[in-house]
């Protein structure tokens, strides 16, 4: 007779962080193609002292196998992704409390006294948004289907393992019009995302604006004033506006 498998329930990891610490920070810098989230983001992140991940790294190999054939992805594939996004931050987060066992950098000395990352997503409706919230359950892909050769997104992270309440989730909106869009995206040389692809992505678009936990900046500036709207915007929902 052999012995009955635990179930799985008895066997998931701990997920976060010691409950008499400050909740980890989830950040996702959103906005359609060519806002430019991903250099908002880690600029974002490094003023901060908090890790960045460009959430396309995280989507599951199912999702990359359908766009390397030209398939659109649909919602019902978004969803295991967006969840995973979410449970890969939260992983971060504890692994970053872990590492510098608790001593995070204070507002005063240029961070958020906190664990916590920014991640890249376009997140362009509210239903996404709330995913990544946590407000709607959605379970992360399942460990054969994890993206291949992530270094957090990975079975030995249990990211197949949807994340806790305890991971507060903050918007930065890449705000800028349809014209500096498209202009931006006519300078990119042997860039996949065309104007049509922009317009799609412009129809979709649910605008975050007055949502909770949702600050907007102005993508027409320098992206040093770019980042330093974004970096003031989240420190004052922090808490803490003044360096």
């Amino acid at each position: 007779m052999t012995d009955t498998p635990k179930p799985e329930a008895h066997t998931r990891p701990d997920l976060t962080i010691p409950i008499e610490e400050p909740d980890p920070v989830l950040i996702i810098v959103m906005g359609p193609a060519s806002c430019g989230k991903s250099t908002v983001g880690s600029e974002l992140a490094e003023s901060l002292s908090i890790p960045f991940i460009d959430g396309d790294s995280l989507h599951p190999a199912s999702n990359i196998e359908k766009m390397s054939n030209g398939i659109p992805l649909n919602d019902d594939d978004r969803l295991p992704w967006l969840a995973l996004i979410r449970s890969t931050a939260e992983r971060k987060c504890k692994e970053e409390y872990e590492n510098c066992k608790g001593k995070f950098k204070s507002f005063e000395q240029g961070g958020i006294g906190r664990s916590g990352i920014v991640i890249a997503c376009s997140a362009l409706r509210k239903w996404y948004r709330d995913i990544l919230r946590g407000e709607i359950e959605a379970n992360p892909p399942p460990q054969h289907d994890l993206p291949p050769s992530h270094s957090v997104a990975n079975p030995e992270h249990g990211v197949h393992y949807p994340a806790t309440t305890a991971l507060k989730t903050y918007f930065v909106y890449c705000n800028g019009t349809p014209e500096l869009l498209a202009q931006r995206i006519a300078a990119r040389k042997n860039h996949f995302m065309g104007k049509q692809m922009l317009d799609s992505q412009l129809a979709t678009l649910e605008n975050p604006i007055g949502e909770k936990g949702v600050i907007s900046v102005d993508i027409s500036k320098s992206p040093k004033e770019v980042a330093e709207q974004a970096t003031q915007g989240i420190r004052k929902i922090l808490g803490h506006p003044e360096i």
